[in-house]
Parts: C-alpha cells; structure tokens; sequence
C-alpha cells in the first residue's frame, strides 16, 4: 500500500475515533438499554454495597457481568465522576489500548511498519470498534485484557520471551470482567500444550485454578447468588433469527476482511501466523455458541472483528501485497486493494449512521426526562422499564422487565409478590414501553411484564401519560386508580 494512502486511511481512522469518543463524552443518556441496566446496578452497588440479588425480594435484576467492571465504576462514582461517563472511560480506554495492542501484535509477526498501520487503521474504522467501544459495557475491557494476555503468548512464541505467568494473569483479569472472555485463554492453552504441555498446564493452573478459587469463593461468600447471576440466570433461550441477524451484519461489514484473510491463509500459517489464526478460530467459536441466545447483540462479534483485522493484514503481508502495491504491480494480488477499500467505505457509512442516530437520541431523551421528572419527583417506589430515567433520577432497578419475565416464565422466579405489590398500588408510579390497554408486543426481546402483571396493571392503574423517547416505541406512564397509593 502507498504511503499516501496509508496516510490518509490512519488521518480517517483517527478522525472517526476522536468523534465518537467525543460524543460519548457529550451524551448524558444511554446509547443501549443494557448500558444503562449495568450502570444502575454499579449506582446501587456504589450506594447499596449490594450486588448480585437472590431474586426472593426486590431488586428483581440480575447483575449478569463480573464484578470488575462494577466495581471500577462504583469508585468512580465515588469520587465524583457520573455513572454513565465512568464505564465509557473504561471502555474508551481499553479501545486504546486494543488498537494498540493490534499494532504491536502485527508489528512483532512481520517486523513490517506498513502492516501494523493497516491494522491500526483498519482497527479505528470498525464499527463494532468505534459503536461498542464507547459504550459503559464489559465486553470491551475483557477483550483488551484478552488481546494483550495474547500478545504476552506472542511475545514468547516468536522471542521466547518469558511472560507467559503474566499473559496468565491477564487472561484471568479478562474474564473476571466477562465470564465469557475464554478465547483467547482456550487458544494459548491449546498452543502451549502442543509445544510444551509442562507450561500449558501451568497457565491452566494459573487462570483455571486461580481464578476458579476467586469465582468459588465469591460465590460462597454470597451464598451461591454470584454463580446464580452470572451463568445460571444468564442463560438465556436460543433462537436461529438471532444468528441469522448476526451473519447478516457480519456479511456487511466483515466479509471484505474474511475474504483477504482465506485468500491469505496457506501463506500466512507457513509464514508464523499460526497463532493469530487459532485464536480467531476460537474467537469464532464462542461466537457462535453464545450469539443465537435472546438478548445478544453484534457485540458479541467484537472479538472476531478483531482477529480478523490481524488475520487478514497477516495474510496481506504473507502475499507480499504492500511491497507489489507500492511498486505499482500488476499482479492479482494488488487488487486485495478493492477489498480493503469496501471494508473502510462500509464500516464507516454504519458508523456514521450510528453516531447520527446516538446524537439525535440524546436529544430525544433530554427531552423526554424533563417530561418524567415530575414522576421522580414523587416519594415512593417506581416500577420502570426505562434504564435511562432511573440512572438519570438515581433510582434502583426494582424489577428488570426482560430479564425478569424470562426468570419468571423460566420457572426460576417467583412472580407472587410483586403482582400482589402491583395490586395493592405500592408503586407510586409504573413507566412500561407498552400501553397495557392495547396490543401486546410479541417481540421474545421486547421489555414486557409477564401476563399476570399487566393484567393487574389494568385493573388497579391508570394510563396517566405517554411520552416519547429515543427508542422506536414510547414510555407509558402509569398511577394507582383514584391516585391511591398504599
């Protein structure tokens, strides 16, 4: 590739990055609903000490995460910084350090500087990267402790360098973040027990035995609630749409990078890329077991994004595309170009489009919470589907309304007390994305009260206002009949 295009697509990425870390950085409200469940759990943990409930009283939510991402945030919260901003800082900061860490991984296999910038580049351009990057999520900060315990397995495989003790404990850090982080601990397991099985069973060791002592000892000591929360309630049902959704927006967006790197593969696995492709390997394999559940989203995808940029700028330099492209070739191989160029054009067209949507939904909220202030203003309990107001208001999730009817058709909770809660009008106020006294919603991943609630609903509440928000379907205000309120 030509300096100047280089140049011009590292100036692109950087620009693209710097947007939308600005805008997150500007918006008060949540860019996702689940943002901004994780970030009143970390407000109540911060408030509460609590974290991880039984589901035998409220809050009816499951905190589905590791707790680190929690905790940092709770702290953050305590010395002063907002609760939304505090898990985009974490975030942002481990998108830096994964752009840099595909740099350093690409510089250390081909020793090639044009390389490691097209990854570089490609890295600041990927949608999954600049949408999910920013947002107050686990995903992000599991990844990037995953990618550099890689790089440490890098480092000895291809210098002998020995820090596999410490990319142990950085594997391990990775999924006390997000219990599904195990790619990258299953792809230098794998490759150590190949060459040395004495250290593979050492890191084992390490990030099997000694995180399993910490997730077992957390789990005691709250009574199993912690295991509960995180795998147990978490498994969610499995649907093909979901799966098809996902290799739809994969086709979109990744395919140019999957393309470069199958051409690619032969010359780069005998070139010493062995490595890098059996981690994406397994990267793609626990995206395809985890991505067909309900709730999931494209960023479960991040990882293999990820891999692929390396994979593919593995194969591009195995090709020897930069230095016949620099020299104005006329082989096939300089056409790769196009590929490439179709990556960057459409990662940056959808992010483009998201950012959009994310500015014209902050103003949307802003507008919309001068609207429910008046509810929050009230003494009393608020049973609300909407995760922004009750961060906005400082309020606790009291019951989660998805995660909640899952549980509850589930068999796993029981539903008794608060349908008897609802009839005996102890929430001040009920804010649900549907009109109780209209269609119900089918969607499996629409955040709905079970039956038996929003047919209590109807016979002891009033629909009092609807208000218009961010998201394709307004929030639905409801009060005790008479204004009642026990």
């Amino acid at each position: 590739m030509s300096r100047r295009i280089l140049i011009f697509a590292c100036i692109l990425s950087l620009l693209a990055v710097i947007t939308h870390v600005g805008v997150a950085v500007w918006a008060h409200s949540e860019f996702t609903q689940p943002e901004g469940i994780v970030a009143s759990q970390a407000l109540t943990f911060a408030n509460e000490r609590t974290l991880y409930y039984d589901l035998k009283q409220y809050p009816y939510t499951i905190c589905p995460y590791m707790p680190l991402l929690y905790g940092m945030m709770a702290a953050m919260f305590k010395l002063g910084m907002p609760i939304l901003l505090a898990g985009r800082l974490v975030n942002i900061a481990a998108l830096a350090a994964i752009l840099y860490l595909i740099w350093k991984l690409l510089l250390l296999y081909t020793n090639d500087r044009r390389s490691a910038w097209t990854g570089l580049a490609l890295g600041g351009m990927t949608q999954l990267l600049l949408g999910w990057g920013v947002v107050g999520r686990s995903d992000v900060p599991a990844i990037a402790l995953s990618l550099a315990a890689f790089y440490l397995y890098a480092r000895y495989a291809v210098k002998g360098d020995e820090v596999l003790d410490q990319s142990a404990i950085l594997a391990m850090l990775g999924l006390l973040f997000k219990q599904t982080a195990l790619a990258a601990p299953a792809a230098i397991f794998l490759l150590l027990l190949v060459s040395s099985p004495k250290r593979a069973l050492r890191f084992g060791l390490i990030v099997g035995g000694i995180g399993g002592a910490i997730v077992l000892g957390i789990d005691r000591w709250l009574d199993g609630r912690f295991l509960f929360s995180t795998v147990f309630s978490n498994m969610n049902p499995f649907a093909l749409f979901k799966l098809q959704l996902h290799f739809e927006f994969m086709a979109a967006t990744l395919s140019p990078l999957i393309l470069i790197s199958a051409i690619g593969a032969k010359k780069a696995l005998d070139s010493g890329g062995k490595s890098a492709f059996a981690y994406l390997l397994t990267a793609s394999a626990i995206f395809l077991l985890t991505a067909g559940k309900l709730g999931s989203d494209f960023n479960y995808q991040i990882e293999t994004a990820i891999l692929l940029i390396v994979c593919s700028c593995l194969a591009l330099h195995s090709l020897n595309f930069f230095e016949l492209y620099s020299m104005g070739s006329k082989s096939w191989i300089t056409i790769l170009i196009l590929p490439l160029a179709v990556f960057a054009v459409q990662n940056l067209r959808i992010s483009t489009g998201a950012l959009l949507e994310r500015i014209e939904g902050e103003r949307k909220f802003r507008v919309q919470l001068r609207e429910l202030e008046p509810f929050f203003a009230k003494p009393g309990l608020i049973l609300s589907a909407d995760s922004n107001s009750l961060v906005h208001f400082k309020r606790r999730i009291e019951v989660d309304a998805l995660i909640y009817r899952w549980l509850v058709e589930a068999g796993k909770v029981s539903e008794a007390r608060v349908v008897e809660d609802i009839r005996q009008g102890k929430f001040q106020s009920i804010l649900l994305f549907e009109d109780a006294f209209g269609e119900e919603n089918s969607d499996p991943e629409f955040p709905r009260l079970p039956k038996s609630h929003m047919d209590m609903i109807r016979s002891h509440y009033r629909l009092v206002q609807r208000i218009p928000g961010a998201y394709p379907y307004d929030l639905f205000a409801y009060q005790p009949l008479n204004g009642q309120q026990h």
